[in-house]
């Protein structure tokens, strides 16, 4: 069955047609939010192929489970709210992995073909006009990763997503003077982080 489904729709009739059988609302859903779940992933993951994995299981588990969504919230905070729990999850995962996975550099690789050289990935500088730039973006990075998780996701939530308190307060479930207070100390652990680097 085809069905024309209008980009203006609000996101509420597209989550209730697809319940009704209109596959094709989801699509749009996704076409809608796929940038921002992806992008919010990319920064609290910091990672290209784990922010492109852990958005396909956002989505599969929206599709799955998206008749419990109650529109108490907007659908957009509600998404948020997900992908930030997915983020948490994943890097928790990585963690734990990481700690059980310690090698020696000089230990080769088992491989179907036999054993294979260790190399680290190449870190070959940008072309200078852009080195200075994708430095100072990297140590900023790196300084938003040192953060505690509740810091870095407040921050990425305010200064890079640019949310409002109102909607950081609701994706995360605190009050708004704890989102203000918050916010204020994860800026000055970041500012922290940056002292002599920058």
């Amino acid at each position: 069955m085809s069905f024309y489904v209008s980009n203006n729709m609000e996101d509420r009739e597209l989550i209730r047609k697809f319940l009704e059988g209109e596959k094709g609302c989801f699509d749009e859903l996704i076409l809608r939010y796929q940038g921002m779940v992806f992008n919010l992933c990319k920064k609290m993951l910091g990672n290209y192929e784990e922010a492109l994995d852990v958005s396909q299981d956002i989505f599969l588990k929206l599709y799955e489970s998206i008749e419990s969504f109650r529109h108490e919230a907007k659908f957009s905070t509600y998404l948020y709210r997900i992908t930030l729990n997915f983020c948490k999850n994943r890097l928790r995962s990585l963690r734990r992995y990481q700690k059980s996975e310690a090698f020696c550099l000089d230990d080769p690789i088992d491989t179907a073909e036999g054993e294979v050289k260790r190399e680290l990935a190449s870190k070959d500088p940008s072309p200078r006009d852009n080195l200075e730039a994708k430095e100072k973006q990297k140590v900023i990075l790196n300084a938003l990763e040192a953060l505690k998780e509740e810091y870095k996701e407040i921050i990425v939530l305010k200064e890079i997503e640019g949310l409002k308190y109102e909607d950081i307060a609701e994706i995360l479930g605190i009050d708004l003077g704890t989102v203000k207070s918050r916010l204020s100390r994860a800026r000055e652990a970041l500012k922290q982080n940056l002292e002599g680097v920058l």
